[in-house]
């Protein structure tokens, strides 16, 4: 099977998860033994599921890939300096049937401690190889309710033996919070697959799935915070879920490293997945170094970076995020998972019931009109009202003035005493122009050669009056008088205006040689719309 997993490149494709196998899921503790003794990709019923349902998907990814390239082509280099924190929130859903899947929080705690010193490279996992990727986790402290939570669910169900080919939603749709503001990780006893059996370590959807009923990682349970080694599945599954190839994806190719392997530039092109004990070295790809590729940051040859979080091997040499990798990750962070950023799941919850609440006097205003918003708030003693997220007021009750037509959010954000006690309301209200053109016309079309047509304008609050015959303006009365002298398609806009603003209506009428009323036919054979004699 690994010489398969290097003939068939792309086989674990961005939209899909990626699955690690052992022959024995048994879990054992030495340096030799927790090494994987054979690693497999078994993402072909997967990949071919989801194109099947949504079809888009590739194109999505497609036009992702091509965003960080055009990103990397912009920079040429990788980034030399530090990027901003980002915390992102974390909930664990443990599916268990009351065995030992059913870990302790301490061991859910312990994880994604190793999850966060993986990412910053600290504790254990600083072996003077990795860096900081400036990006944390935290256990959730607010449910999708706002309430208080330990960022941990428990859900009892057979589920926990799970068959990945055909349960994999069923099981996540037990416990599921929005996946466009946390990161669901479902804890399971076991995995298998029935395509290659039992022992899968943990699968993860990409960014190009974020907020669908799929998005999320997967994992068994007894790989999670036992030994910091073993918690490096849940590293390897977040780097998927926020973008990440294996290193050994597509193998030696590199004529250029941003669409190549695992596009990213600083990590050497590699097609190993098999294990290498810490100490040594490998060198599978002779293809490192490309000077006709300005992106490529190679002078000489490479080992392969089997201490790579993102490659497949010895679990206690994993040690390593580079910098593309981590500017990788934080390209898919602002840029798909964005809404991740947005979650209050990290803050402490309120404890005072605050609510934010208020009503406006209408929905609906004219032009240069004025609402009042009238605030319902409960416990809150401190208000800010935005309009498209611009503040106009901190007034308990607010008044605005409408200038300029189109949709707009009024936003009321409430607060007390308690920091961590903010809440938000938003209304839409549509601005529009209390002008409304119209017309009457003395008779009705279709229009003959030399017939006196008068239009007369119905118009709503307006106060001038332009008429515009095939784009050349004709008059400027309320009433606007014609005999067309050919026949003809002809266009009339009637415009409408206001001191503050104007409405216009347009239409195409049709101009006849000449109609016989006694035929009930026009010239061209058509039947009779309106006659004239």
């Amino acid at each position: 099977m690994t010489d398969l997993l290097k003939t068939i490149p792309f086989i674990c494709l961005f939209w899909v998860p990626f699955l690690l196998f052992q022959d024995n899921p048994t879990k054992k503790t030495t340096s030799e033994e927790t090494t994987l003794s054979e690693p497999y990709c078994a993402h072909d019923w997967i990949q071919k599921s989801i194109l099947e349902e949504n079809p888009a998907l590739r194109q999505q990814q497609e036009i992702f890939e091509q965003l960080w390239q055009n990103y990397n082509n912009r920079n040429q280099t990788l980034s030399t300096t530090p990027p901003a924190d980002y915390t992102l929130p974390i909930v664990v859903h443990i599916i268990h049937n009351n065995g030992p899947g059913n870990i302790s929080d301490a061991l859910v705690v312990q994880g994604i401690q190793d999850l966060n010193d993986a990412f910053a490279n600290i504790n254990y996992y600083d072996q003077n190889t990795g860096l900081d990727t400036k990006i944390e986790f935290c256990l959730a402290k607010r449910d999708p309710d706002g309430n208080a939570t330990t960022g941990i669910t428990r859900t009892v169900s057979t589920l926990t033996e799970l068959t990945l080919e055909t349960e994999d939603i069923q099981m996540k749709d037990l416990s599921r919070w929005d996946p466009l503001h946390y990161i669901n990780v479902w804890i399971v006893n076991g995995i298998c697959s029935a395509s290659v059996g039992c022992g899968v370590a943990g699968y993860a959807y990409f960014p190009t799935s974020h907020g669908e009923p799929e998005d999320g990682i997967v994992m068994e349970a007894s790989w999670l915070g036992a030994d910091p080694a073993e918690s490096a599945v849940l590293v390897h599954e977040m780097g998927h879920y926020l973008g990440l190839y294996h290193t050994f994806q597509g193998g030696c190719g590199n004529d250029d490293c941003l669409q190549d392997g695992d596009r990213v530039c600083d990590t050497p092109p590699d097609q190993s997945t098999a294990p290498v004990p810490c100490n040594s070295s490998m060198n599978s790809c002779m293809t490192d170094v490309n000077t006709g590729d300005p992106n490529n940051p190679f002078t000489t040859d490479q080992d392969d970076m089997f201490i790579n979080y993102m490659d497949y091997g010895d679990w206690n040499c994993y040690s390593a995020f580079t910098q593309g990798q981590t500017d990788r990750m934080i390209f898919s962070i602002e840029n798909i998972r964005n809404t991740l950023l947005d979650s209050e799941a990290c803050q402490d919850p309120c404890t005072s019931g605050l609510t934010a609440s208020f009503n406006p006097s209408s929905i609906i205003v004219d032009l240069q009109g004025s609402l009042t918003f009238t605030n319902t708030s409960l416990n809150a003693t401190n208000y800010s009202w935005l309009i498209d997220g611009v503040e106009f007021s901190t007034a308990i009750n607010a008044t605005y003035t409408f200038n300029i037509e189109g949709s707009f959010d009024i936003m009321l954000i409430t607060g007390n005493a308690d920091p961590n006690c903010v809440e938000r309301m938003t209304v839409t209200i549509q601005v529009i122009c209390p002008v409304q053109a119209d017309y009457s016309i003395n008779n009705p079309p279709p229009f003959v050669v030399g017939q006196n047509i008068i239009f007369t304008e119905m118009s709503v609050n307006a106060t001038q009056h332009t008429w515009i015959l095939d784009n050349i303006p004709v008059s400027t009365n309320n009433q606007y008088t014609t005999s067309f002298p050919t026949p003809g398609i002809y266009e009339l806009c009637y415009i409408a205006t206001s001191s503050i603003c104007a409405d216009t209506i347009c239409q195409q009428y049709a101009v006849l040689t000449d109609i016989d009323c006694s035929s009930g036919l026009d010239d061209d054979g058509d039947e009779l719309v309106g006659c004239y004699d």
